[in-house]
């Protein structure tokens, strides 16, 4: 919606650029439906193709490649587009107009931009990326954030087995498979360390209809339906060990010339601690009692007390629970 807006006021402008005195009111509106018909049949392709989480052989596709088919998906949207005042006004085709290669190239332009800014997201991340452009995290803030960190069972092992390249492939395709949960329940992957990774939501999000919970969930989830692949490539099936928390982080930018924002403080730290008491407890999803209290009403029905743990550094035991419909 927000690049459907965008993309509508940027027409609307065009428009008025391109307007005689008189018209006005008319171009802009026709500019404006031009850059709507543009920018939401874009993010359209965008989502149901190629930031497709579900369609994992285009997920894989290498930068230029990706670039080369959002240039004919997008071209074939701006030509429908453009294509919208010949259409209401009766006029002639708009590649027979002789305005058409310049609007073309702007209409293109933007979009190229749009793609751009895209692939930038996904190397950085939503978040990062919006965070460092707006200038947010230039000094470190206080935020309330639900932490998930997600661990691979046994990939040390595994990585001795196959080798090291092809363990990389397989990190690939579990991150592939998790990106999905994530996605859907609005979390922001934080780091890849590893074979972990780092997922965080704003408090609000985080506990909403226990997001963060539904997404540790469906991690499982997502991981036992693809099972039957992994063993084919890989002979074996993963599995991941999660641990959730909630509390105050420290959030700022990192670095010069490679950035990133850093979350620290002790609710990182006690995160990280909950999944070595998932390992020692022998659990593959633990919650700590703090974002359990947090959680919606009726949460806690599919939860069991964990015995007290005395995590290294904490003076006083970690209250946990567990998932009770874990694989």
């Amino acid at each position: 919606m927000k690049i459907t807006l965008i993309s509508a006021g940027i027409g609307a402008v065009i428009g008025l650029l391109r307007a005689d005195a008189n018209n006005f009111a008319f171009e802009a509106v026709l500019g404006a439906l031009v850059g709507t018909v543009i920018g939401f049949g874009c993010s359209l392709s965008e989502i149901l193709v190629f930031s497709n989480a579900q369609l994992r052989t285009v997920r894989r596709l290498p930068p230029v490649s990706l670039g080369a088919l959002r240039a004919v998906a997008f071209g074939g949207v701006i030509v429908l587009g453009l294509s919208v005042p010949s259409l209401l006004t009766a006029q002639t085709l708009p590649w027979q107009h002789p305005d058409f290669t310049e609007v073309f190239a702007i209409s293109a332009g933007v979009a190229i931009v749009m793609s751009i800014g895209v692939e930038i997201m996904r190397f950085l991340g939503a978040e990062a990326t919006l965070s460092l452009v707006s200038g947010r995290y230039n000094r470190p803030r206080l935020e309330e954030r639900v932490v998930l960190f997600a661990d691979l069972i046994g990939s040390t092992a595994l990585a001795e087995r196959i080798g090291e390249l092809e363990f990389h492939v397989f990190l690939q395709s579990v991150a592939l498979d998790l990106a999905a949960p994530i996605e859907v329940t609005r979390g922001n992957v934080h780091r890849y360390v590893g074979d972990a990774v780092i997922v965080t939501w704003p408090i609000g999000r985080g506990i909403e209809d226990a997001a963060c919970l539904v997404c540790a969930k469906e991690m499982h989830k997502v991981l036992k339906r693809h099972a039957a692949n992994y063993r084919e490539r890989f002979n074996t099936e993963p599995l991941l060990r999660i641990a959730l928390h909630c509390g105050p982080v420290a959030a700022g930018e990192i670095g010069d010339w490679k950035k990133e924002i850093a979350l620290l403080g002790d609710t990182m730290n006690t995160a990280a601690r909950l999944e070595t008491a998932a390992k020692v407890l022998r659990e593959t999803t633990v919650l700590s009692d703090v974002l359990v209290k947090r959680l919606p009403a009726g949460t806690s029905d599919d939860l069991r007390h964990l015995p007290p743990y005395s995590a290294h550094g904490k003076r006083e035991e970690l209250v946990l629970w567990a998932f009770e419909g874990q694989p």
